[in-house]
């Protein structure tokens, strides 16, 4: 391959080693030291990731062909001395989550995040990725484009965000939704049903984009990995996803159905909140260390209310339906005193400490849960204060215009004064942010209010020592 002078060309294989393992080939367009940059963490999973763990070993070519063993200047970053051009590494392929990296005899698929450098002081310098051990006869799922069989990355932003999966046998189908072509791929030994499948899809994905008015890319993938594994997980990106469940098998219940649906429209809902409409702390990502935000219950919270929510917009689930995803939700809420005792938005900026991890029991609740407790909350008051002209996502499209789209970062005063101005008064949800966001206060009066308000009954009892809720029309 012939490198320019802003392009880094980087060979991909797979190692054959008993233990799965890829090797990178990267030719850096430099001829003057630098340090080569291992990320620390990927976008969509808010805790450090140590990706350096999984590096073999790290090799540059003098210029008289031999390799030297290249030193650390910290845990994530290696010293390449001037007149090494080339540099080569092995990392471990035998994570098949949906932020991973694995390969196969049938299969390699890369997360980059996880495993390809970059030079820090030259982020805008382009990539050309070749898979050199992949048949032609396999398929390639990805948002980059592709030339002359070489994936095109216009710089580290792109790059890190642009998973790929090869694999011998792909099962794919295509739809288009206001003029946008969106795909869906899976690789698995059992897959879900096709006509479905696809049909729920364009349901959700029509609703979406129906709120928001556009979409922000030009295609979208959803890329399904369902390994004979225990997993459950799902990943955003600015026009993939990729979602993870195994065993294969269980996507052919209607529970595992519906978790994969739950998961896909939680994860589109992303395109827009969190990929474009972003806390300023990660606008850009900076991939070199921890990146805490106070608005990790914006980013997931309200994505995960949202992506439920346009479940029921969209007639994949009824009422019914929606009510019992509540009730999952509320369980998890009611369960957990951590809520009690650290607030939403220091959660959010805490789970860089222990990660997705239980932690230390009761010190502090999920962003994902709280924050769509929290969603809810504002949804309704929103629309109290309308007469149900306007709600939260009204809010969330104006984010989305004045924020979103021009790609300038989110601060927690533009989240809440956008809500407030939706509301229609300056405070109108400003007790929520104060006792829900900011503090932590027990929110159960408030939601059996709100539910009433739509006229829903919420309930709870105790059972094995446990909370239920309970949601019926009344």
């Amino acid at each position: 391959m012939d490198a320019s002078n802003s392009t880094i060309q980087i060979r991909i294989e797979r190692a054959s080693t008993a233990v799965p393992r890829l090797i990178f080939t990267a030719e850096f367009p430099s001829h003057e030291g630098f340090e080569a940059q291992l990320p620390t963490w990927r976008p969509g999973r808010y805790e450090l990731g140590q990706f350096a763990q999984f590096v073999f070993r790290m090799e540059g070519q003098d210029l008289g062909g031999s390799w030297e063993a290249l030193r650390k200047t910290d845990l994530h970053r290696w010293f390449v001395p001037a007149g090494i051009q080339t540099v080569r590494w092995e990392f471990y392929a035998d994570i098949f989550n949906a932020g991973s990296t694995g390969i196969g005899d049938d299969i390699v698929y890369i997360n980059p995040v996880n495993c390809i450098l970059y030079h820090p002081d030259h982020q805008d310098w382009g990539y050309q990725l070749q898979l050199v051990d992949v048949p032609d006869s396999w398929k390639v799922a990805t948002g980059l484009p592709m030339h002359n069989g070489l994936l095109i990355a216009e710089n580290v932003q792109h790059l890190m965000d642009s998973p790929i999966l090869a694999a011998q046998s792909l099962w794919h189908e295509t739809y288009e939704s206001n003029g946008v072509p969106f795909h869906i791929w899976a690789y698995g030994k059992n897959l879900p049903d096709a006509e479905r499948f696809v049909k729920e899809h364009r349901a959700f994905t029509d609703a979406q984009i129906a709120h928001f008015g556009d979409f922000p890319a030009p295609h979208y993938h959803f890329i399904y990995v369902l390994p004979e594994r225990e997993v459950r997980h799902g990943v955003e990106h600015e026009d993939t996803t990729v979602i993870a469940q195994g065993p294969s098998a269980k996507c052919q219940t209607e529970e595992g159905h519906m978790e994969l649906i739950g998961i896909a429209s939680h994860e589109l809902y992303h395109a827009w909140n969190v990929k474009r409409i972003r806390p300023a702390e990660w606008t850009p990502y900076d991939f070199s260390q921890a990146s805490p935000s106070r608005m990790g219950y914006v980013a997931e919270g309200v994505t995960t209310y949202m992506g439920d929510l346009f479940l029921f917009e969209s007639g994949v689930v009824d009422l019914a339906g929606w009510c019992r995803l509540m009730e999952q939700l509320l369980d998890r809420h009611i369960n957990n005193p951590g809520r009690l005792n650290l607030s939403v938005a220091d959660s959010s900026y805490d789970t860089w400490l222990d990660g997705y991890s239980p932690g230390v029991p009761g010190r502090k609740g999920s962003i994902y849960v709280e924050g769509a407790v929290l969603a809810f909350l504002c949804d309704v008051r929103i629309m109290q204060l309308t007469g149900s002209a306007s709600s939260l996502q009204t809010a969330m499209r104006l984010l989305w215009e004045q924020v979103g789209e021009p790609r300038i970062g989110l601060t927690e005063s533009d989240y809440w004064s956008v809500l407030n101005e939706v509301a229609g008064a300056p405070d109108a949800l400003e007790d929520l942010r104060r006792d829900f966001a900011d503090g932590t206060e027990d929110s159960w009066d408030s939601l059996v209010a709100a539910m009433e308000w739509q006229g829903l009954a919420l309930t709870k009892s105790s059972e094995n020592g446990r909370w239920k809720s309970r949601i019926e029309p009344k």
